[in-house]
């Protein structure tokens, strides 16, 4: 009596891998292929672009502020003139490497990208531009106008694809954070 030996054949062992590939097509999440380092260097300008700002009017003792445009992912930093009524914004302040005028737009940035940017402005009273902040010499941040409104919270939150990033000036300290 011969013993009959089973094998499976090539096309059956295809078969079976690819439903196997097919199911892990389906019951593995979908993760997303967006880069999220240019989401990471986006959020870095803006909060560079807060602490120069800080810094600065803290170096030379005089109104320097930045303003986040409501629209878009620009960023403008300025110095503002005192001697005017309300105060002017000068937005003739340079970026201390490239020696540009500080004016960063991520829509044209050559690395940093974001899909949107959205703003939350708190203010302890009515501030009449609450995207225009400025740092006193101690660099504490405030609203442009009127002069007298302290800022509470300034957060400015970056998406790319399902990847966020949200940067916070928080009021009092002036410390910028990234998360």
């Amino acid at each position: 009596m011969g013993r009959r030996e089973t094998a499976y054949t090539l096309v059956e062992i295809l078969i079976v891998v690819s439903l196997l590939g097919i199911v892990a097509v389906v019951a593995i999440p979908n993760f997303s292929s967006v880069n999220p380092q240019p989401l990471d260097l986006a959020a870095e300008e803006v909060a560079n672009a807060m602490r120069f700002a800080r810094s600065e009017a803290m170096r030379l003792g005089r109104p320097i502020g930045f303003r986040q445009h409501s629209d878009n992912g620009r960023i403008r930093v300025f110095q503002a003139d005192t001697g005017t009524s309300p105060w002017t914004l000068n937005y003739d302040v340079h970026h201390p490497l490239s020696k540009h005028l500080y004016d960063i737009d991520l829509d044209s940035h050559p690395f940093a990208a974001a899909d949107s940017v959205s703003h939350n402005r708190v203010y302890r009273g009515t501030c009449d531009r609450p995207e225009e902040v400025y740092f006193d010499s101690n660099g504490t941040p405030w609203c442009a106008d009127p002069e007298t409104v302290l800022l509470e919270q300034f957060d400015v939150t970056l998406t790319l694809g399902t990847h966020t990033r949200v940067v916070s000036l928080h009021g009092i300290s002036g410390r910028v954070t990234v998360q």
